[in-house]
């Protein structure tokens, strides 16, 4: 029987390099059997490197036209087709699906099925099918059918995953306990859920109910966030006397029940004992509890137990063309890819998770696009993360659900506050209004909260938000990470060793991984950051999250203009971009109006907003390579411009201006950074002041160090008044005080000397004669 396939480019390609590979072995095989008659083609092929990849069914297929084309005198074989065995090819009837392996993974194809083709997938079992390209260019499968076996007991059904045939052979009036358990759990499977759980509650009632009537009960509450009642019925269903199959799957669910209470703890033996007790036949069961296995892990922060148990469940779910089972695990693996810093791996791997989904109508396309959003929002992809919360809210209208609508919810506040199309207050008032319903909201809300709270300056409250989310039930490791490093920051910040205040945010860092996850909140903790790696502390993740979140931004202003980011030297190719960024520097946020009125003095000219417009546009363009594509080095909020707060800033104006000195070693260092008038350049009446400010601000430093030195070393003494001297030619005093210190120090020439070189000085400062001089 033919059935036509419906392909698009990619599922084309990958079939096409299918069938190419499958002709090179064949050739290459029929070559190797002509110059060796006497061997079977078979045992021949095992030598060849090229059929390593396929799988045996299609090579042994190969190997039997082999052996009937090497008697021929001449010519190679076409080979338009490959043969897939039953486990490589699947047709799915009710779904009009077939599943097809190729060398780039399983392919989920829709076919075109008529009614007598749907009736004899119905009535027979297919064997496998060649799969073939057209002439037309069309791909398609023709099945082998046999007939189906005598009819399987419904226990077999069951195990084998065939729920659907379970409720065609159940539907009836009289059911006994067991069936009406089997039938609800075949019900539930197959997402109807409204009738599986009137029939679970009916059937409750009764005088015995079987234990699957508890399991069933107990996924239905778990897919409804409610863990204590999961727990609860699976705990019933355990005492009810479940058979194997039903035993192991309550197990599973009570697992799930402890992970969602915050005892994973307790679950890891039980799960330990399920995979213990399942015999190797069972592939459906182990490849179920092999997922709720990895689960466990992940609470327990076992990232290597849940690589190895997902990575498993996964090759099982494959193999048992299990596609939509898989979606919840495929989407935990990505997650996790992600914190161990492989974005690009993470995006594609869900991005396959939402091509299935569509195509299913698979409700977990929610958790998927929120996953995304969660991910782009961590990478300051505000734009594509506000996209796939859209489809979050569309996911959840058509399944009728709400579950995921608290993090959604505060998701986009963050996104649209970070864009600045949010102010704090309106920010804050969206997260006031979150209506928890589950465990995993509240931990949500409460770190909201604590953001808020950290924002406003209000440590005490923050910390104790941020405590709530690293004790509560995080099942989204972004929530737990970023809480760990504001709960860091704010105990350095109230005294706590930098050591002991970051202990947890590093054995976070360590065990869970998570750099790209703590980008978004840079410029917030970013001294946090500079510090421990400025110590040694934390080693090389705090390093290069040091490094990569918050680049240093140093600007020499004194003597002349320089700037440079990580020592790199930046280039700003208009002067009034180096002088934008100098007073921004020191004066930190200003306006539009603000700016032009410093940089050009007042003047109302009406070209200068178009000036400002070059500079501001130089100023970014030089800053630009050392920003996220998505963050501004100049940014417009609130109708003022400022410095991105990714930037650690360092200037010598800075430090001259702001920096206090209590020795004469630093007294000494300060006054080393004054390496001459700020920006001399300029003519503007701003940074004339400041460097009338920052000149003042050096003589005093000058006669500060020279008094901290008059008594120990009054040579030294008198060098730094002359330094002051120097800084202001007309200062009487520090002429004075230099030709005191050389005195008090046995040094009377030089003190003469000081007292020619102000005279001279005076005379150059005044314009006077020497005579008026004296």
């Amino acid at each position: 029987m033919r059935l036509t396939l419906i392909t698009d480019p990619a599922a084309e390609a990958a079939l096409e390099d299918t069938r190419v590979r499958t002709r090179e072995y064949a050739n290459a095989l029929l070559v190797l059997a002509r110059g060796r008659p006497g061997e079977r083609a078979g045992t021949l092929g095992r030598s060849l490197d090229l059929g390593e990849a396929l799988p045996h069914c299609t090579r042994r297929a190969v190997a039997d036209e082999v052996e009937r084309a090497r008697h021929w005198a001449r010519g190679g074989l076409k080979t338009d087709s490959f043969w897939l065995d039953a486990r490589s090819v699947r047709v799915h009837t009710a779904a009009a699906q077939v599943s097809v392996w190729t060398l780039r993974g399983r392919l989920t194809l829709d076919a075109r099925l008529g009614n007598y083709q749907r009736h004899l997938l119905n009535t027979g079992v297919v064997r496998g099918g060649r799969i073939t390209r057209a002439r037309s260019g069309e791909w398609y499968v023709r099945v082998q059918l046999a007939p189906r076996a005598a009819p399987t007991s419904v226990d077999a059904l069951e195990r084998q995953g065939l729920f659907s045939e379970v409720i065609r052979r159940l539907r009836g009036p009289r059911l006994g306990a067991r069936q009406q358990g089997q039938l609800a759990l075949a019900l539930l499977d197959t997402g109807q859920t409204d009738e599986a759980e009137l029939l679970l509650l009916t059937a409750l009632g009764g005088e015995a109910p079987d234990a699957r009537i508890h399991l069933g009960l107990s996924l239905l509450a778990g897919s409804r966030r409610d863990p204590q009642a999961r727990l609860l019925h699976a705990g019933r269903g355990l005492q009810a006397a479940p058979d194997d199959f039903t035993g192991w799957w309550l197990r599973c669910s009570q697992a799930r029940a402890l992970v969602e209470l915050g005892r994973a703890p307790e679950a890891q033996p039980i799960m330990d004992a399920v995979l213990r007790d399942l015999p190797a036949s069972e592939l459906r069961s182990r490849a179920r509890a092999l997922y709720f296995a990895q689960g466990v892990c992940a609470a327990l922060d076992d990232f290597a137990g849940q690589d190895r148990y997902g990575r498993e469940a996964l090759r099982l779910f494959d193999l048992l063309g299990l596609g939509g089972e898989g979606l919840s695990l495929r989407l935990d693996l990505a997650y996790r890819l992600y914190f161990q810093g492989r974005a690009d791996e993470s995006f594609a791997m869900i991005g396959e998770v939402l091509d299935m989904t569509a195509r299913l109508d698979d409700p977990r396309a929610g958790v998927a696009h929120l996953i995304c959003a969660e991910l782009h929002l961590l990478s300051e992809e505000f734009g594509p993360a506000l996209a796939h919360l859209d489809q979050v809210h569309a996911a959840q209208g058509r399944h009728a659900g709400d579950r995921l609508d608290v993090p959604a919810r505060a998701f986009a506040a963050e996104c649209l506050w970070r864009l600045g199309r949010l102010g704090r207050p309106d920010f804050e008032r969206r997260i006031e209004a979150l209506q928890p319903a589950q465990d995993f909201d509240h931990v949500v809300k409460a770190f909201y909260t604590g953001l808020l709270a950290f924002e406003a300056g209000q440590r005490g409250a923050a910390r104790a938000a941020f405590e709530q989310v690293t004790g509560g039930v995080a099942l989204l490791d972004g929530f737990r990470l970023r809480s760990y490093a504001f709960l860091a920051f704010e105990r350095w910040a109230a005294g706590e060793a930098l050591e002991a205040a970051s202990a947890e945010l590093r054995r976070a860092l360590n065990h869970v991984g998570g750099e790209l996850a703590l980008a978004v909140d840079a410029g917030r903790l970013a001294p946090l950051y500079a510090a421990c790696a400025e110590r040694g502390i934390g080693g090389r993740p705090v390093q290069r999250l040091a490094q990569r979140l918050r680049p240093l931004l140093s600007v020499r202003t004194l003597g002349g203009f320089a700037a440079s980011v990580n020592g790199q030297p930046v280039h700003i190719r208009l002067s009034k971009a180096r002088e934008l960024l100098a007073y921004l520097l020191l004066h930190g946020p200003a306006s539009r109006e603000t700016l032009i009125t410093a940089l050009w003095n007042g003047e109302a000219r009406p070209e200068l907003g178009s000036y400002f417009k070059q500079a501001l546009h130089a100023l970014r363009q030089a800053l630009r390579p050392f920003v996220p594509a998505t963050a501004e080095p100049v940014a417009h909020l609130g109708g003022l411009y400022h410095l991105s707060e990714r930037f650690a800033l360092q200037s010598d104006a800075l430090a001259l201006r702001g920096a206090p000195a209590q020795d004469a070693g630093q007294l000494r260092e300060l006054l080393q950074r004054y390496a001459g008038p700020f920006l001399p350049e300029v003519d503007t009446d701003w940074a004339a002041q400041m460097r009338s400010e920052l000149d003042a601000q050096a003589q005093a430093l000058a006669m500060a160090l020279g008094r901290s030195l008059e008594d120990g070393n009054p040579l030294a003494a008198a060098r730094a008044y002359l330094q002051a001297a120097t800084l202001n030619p007309l200062f009487e005093l520090a002429w004075d005080a230099a030709a005191q210190a050389y005195e008090r120090a046995g040094a009377p020439h030089l003190a003469q000397h000081v007292r020619t070189q102000q005279a001279l000085a005076l005379q150059q400062e005044l314009g006077l004669w020497p005579a008026e001089v004296n």
